[in-house]
């Protein structure tokens, strides 16, 4: 055959192989195409089923439709239910079963420790693999279908507390606590005491018993758990205190351990104290950091008492601000912002018993006094968003307290507090006297009439009790570090304005109109408004000054007394004031010289140092005795003329109108 004859039959072989090709791949297009067909019409059918291959808890609900699916959810969670949670734990080497109800009542109330939403559920598993993509859910169809996948439950509601608690009721006969050794005192003094011996308890670890509850329940499963138990050793052994033990001394001779605490908004100092019968009771032997052991307090015991002695003392809910002024220029509703105050019982916790180690560890610069520590929480309202004044938070507090005061004395703080200072604005720059905005000191003014001294002698005079007011004033305006300009001491060292802190006398103001007043300056450069709290049954009157700070800081010294002066011996004084042979006494004053000092710091680092020395007369104790009034006949042979008072001579024995407030020396002051 030639070269031509070779080519001529090859082309027509290739000619018939592309022919064969093309009916190849129409007939590969065409299956193809009937397959993608028919698989997505495969798909389309489980839109609303679950896809085929599906497994649940072994049971295969592939093609459930929602109706069905739901039937046999609730089924199973009825059998679950019904059937319970199944726990097996071992004692002894004995086998113990019981069974925790999943949902039971109490009380009229339906407890569920675990469940599921049924209908959740159901919607979880008809979009199980499902995208609304229909390559995608044509894909997912084809492979769950090969693949059989097993799933579970998605969401199962769980109370993890709930089931321990019910597992605790049926352990708590066989869990025994670790018993730490310990010390046992049985006096401080001197010294008894015995180290006691650690024990080995039983306990049961059942943390992991959660997550098999959890895990059986997706997969329609009654939980068989089984409660593996353990020993639980002491953490203090015996020999652990021997080299301790000889440093439990130190821990009590160094005495009681004070708690201090400064109230932040009255600046009112506080003490509490851990007793040494209470370290009695609370010692015990702990770990320390690095290695060793030491004696320190049980926190249990500590935080109880910080918790239960000391915490209603110190805790305030915060205030949210009010802000309303009335027609007559007063503030007639405020409420000051103020951040809440709570004890900050972890860390107080930590400085107590870091103070009772150190005793363990060393010899000197022993702590025999903490500070107790607070928390504070801010208010959602504050003072300053609600008012264009100036007035956002608290420039000074006063206080004073008025044990055993007379009814009348009573009434007269509570008019003067409550119904004319509480609410008052005083302007910047303005010279405030305590008694123009007292006044008038009269019956219809709102006053009643109690004792004063005067002189020597005891009598009622309206407005008696205002001292209390004007010493409680005083004391708020040195703590806003304002100009103090007129202030004067009472003449006599009178017990009801005795410093809170010393207890000594010298911190006081007497009013008695018109003077002395007590008068200071509004130097801030804002308004300042007055707030009184007066509490009847703690027997407490506060002041308080609200406004802008401009950043100084006040405060005073508690006063010294440098000399106490004798009352002297009491005195018999007859008067026909009382009725023959009825006696009224009145009370001692040992007299003082007593000083303090006012101090502000300004912004700028100046401290302005003020010294106030006040000097108390001394007053024996003067009892006035009734007698019979004396008859003055007229001497035979002369003319007796009636007296005839002059014109405006008051011959009331209680007053002519406006009385004197109270004090000063010679004129009138308060009695206790």
């Amino acid at each position: 055959m030639g070269l031509k004859g070779f080519f001529s039959e090859h082309i027509k072989t290739i000619h018939f192989s592309w022919r064969r090709v093309w009916i190849i791949v129409v007939a590969i297009v065409v299956f193809v195409s009937i397959f993608l067909v028919g698989t997505l019409v495969y798909a389309r059918t489980y839109t609303d089923r679950v896809l085929p291959g599906v497994y649940l808890g072994g049971i295969h609900i592939g093609g459930m439709e929602a109706e069905g699916l739901t039937e046999y959810l609730q089924n199973m969670q009825t059998k679950l239910v019904d059937e319970g949670i199944h726990f097996t734990f071992q004692v002894n080497g004995h086998k113990k079963d019981f069974i925790v109800n999943p949902q039971f009542m109490s009380e009229d109330t339906l407890i569920e420790l675990i469940d599921f939403d049924v209908e959740k559920e159901v919607e979880h598993l008809l979009s199980y693999r499902k995208n609304n993509n229909i390559l995608a859910d044509t894909f997912s169809a084809l492979w769950v279908r090969v693949s059989k996948p097993q799933v579970y439950l998605s969401d199962i509601e769980f109370d993890k507390e709930g089931i321990f608690e019910e597992i605790e009721v049926e352990l708590e006969d066989y869990i025994s606590e670790p018993v730490d050794a310990s010390v046992d005192i049985m006096a401080v003094e001197p010294l008894v005491f015995e180290i006691t011996s650690s024990s080995v308890g039983m306990s049961f670890d059942y943390d992991r018993v959660a997550g098999q509850i959890i895990q059986s329940w997706s997969g329609l499963e009654t939980p068989e758990i089984t409660i593996a138990s353990f020993e639980a050793n002491p953490e203090v052994e015996k020999e652990d205190i021997e080299p301790i033990i000889d440093r439990l001394p130190n821990v009590f001779v160094h005495g009681r351990l004070d708690i201090n605490y400064i109230d932040p908004h009255t600046k009112r100092e506080y003490t509490w104290y851990v007793s040494l019968e209470e370290m009695v009771n609370w010692i015990e032997v702990q770990e320390k950091e690095g290695g060793g052991f030491v004696f320190g307090l049980n926190k249990a015991s500590t935080t109880e008492f910080l918790e239960g002695d000391i915490a209603d003392f110190v805790n305030i809910e915060p205030h949210d601000a009010k802000f309303q002024i009335g027609s007559n220029g007063k503030v007639v509703e405020f409420q000051g912002s103020r951040p809440g105050v709570g004890v900050d019982v972890e860390g107080t916790y930590e400085a107590i018993n870091d103070a009772i180690i150190e005793r363990t560890l060393h010899n000197e610069g022993i702590t025999k006094a903490v500070t107790l520590l607070n928390e504070q929480v801010e208010p959602n309202v504050k003072t300053g968003e609600v008012n264009d004044l100036g007035i956002e938070e608290i420039l000074g507090i006063g206080h004073s307290k008025f044990r055993h005061s007379t009814p009348n004395r009573l009434k007269n703080i509570s008019h003067a507090a409550n119904n004319k200072l509480d609410g008052l604005l005083i302007k910047p720059g303005e010279e405030f006297s305590l008694i123009n905005t007292l006044k008038p000191f009269t019956y219809e003014g709102g006053y009643s009439a109690d004792y004063t001294i005067k002189g020597d002698r005891m009598v009622k005079e309206i407005g008696g009790g205002l001292c209390q007011i004007g010493t409680t004033m005083f004391r708020t305006a040195m703590n806003a570090g304002l100009e103090i300009t007129e202030r004067r001491e009472h003449s006599l060292a009178v017990p009801y304005y005795n410093d809170l802190v010393s207890g000594n006398p010298g911190v006081d103001a007497t009013i008695y109109d018109p003077h002395p007043d007590l008068r200071f300056v509004n130097d801030t450069g804002n308004y300042i408004l007055i707030t009184s709290e007066l509490n009847l049954a703690t027997e407490d009157l506060r002041f308080y000054f609200w406004g802008t700070s401009d950043g100084r800081k006040a405060h005073y010294t508690p006063p010294v007394v440098s000399k106490w002066i004798p009352a002297g011996e009491p005195r018999i004084v007859e008067t026909t004031d009382l009725a023959p042979g009825v006696e009224e006494c009145q009370y001692a004053y040992t007299g003082a010289h007593a000083s303090f000092t006012y101090v502000i710091e300004r912004p700028d680092g100046e401290v302005d140092e003020r010294v106030f020395s006040s000097y108390y007369r001394p007053l024996p104790k003067i009892c006035l005795v009734g007698v019979e009034e004396k008859s003055e006949e007229c001497p035979e042979g002369e003319v007796c003329e009636e007296v005839v008072p002059e014109e405006n001579q008051c011959t009331e024995p209680g007053g002519c109108g406006v009385a004197p407030v109270e004090d000063e020396g010679d004129e009138g002051e308060d009695v206790e």
